[in-house]
């Protein structure tokens, strides 16, 4: 069994998403909101475990970037056994 990494959010991250978090709140319904959840929890699993599972980023060296859905990825690197 795979070795599982933890997931640290930076504050600038946390900012971000709670931004989208307002903005899905006031622009859509609940079930947008808990797929927009459902997606960051199926994405922390699946990188803890596959962290080189995605591509590099072109945009920032040393990061890899997820494609969460059409609007929004995130990226992330990995440094001391933390993502």
């Amino acid at each position: 069994m795979r070795n599982k990494l933890e997931v640290i959010w930076f504050e600038e991250s946390t900012q971000r998403t709670d931004q989208v978090i307002n903005f899905l709140t006031t622009n859509w319904s609940e079930k947008e909101v808990f797929i927009f959840f459902a997606d960051l929890k199926i994405f922390e699993e699946i990188v803890s475990f596959y962290p080189k599972i995605h591509t590099e980023a072109q945009i920032k060296k040393g990061y890899r970037c997820a494609v969460i859905n059409n609007q929004i990825s995130i990226l992330y690197s990995i440094e001391n056994k933390l993502i």
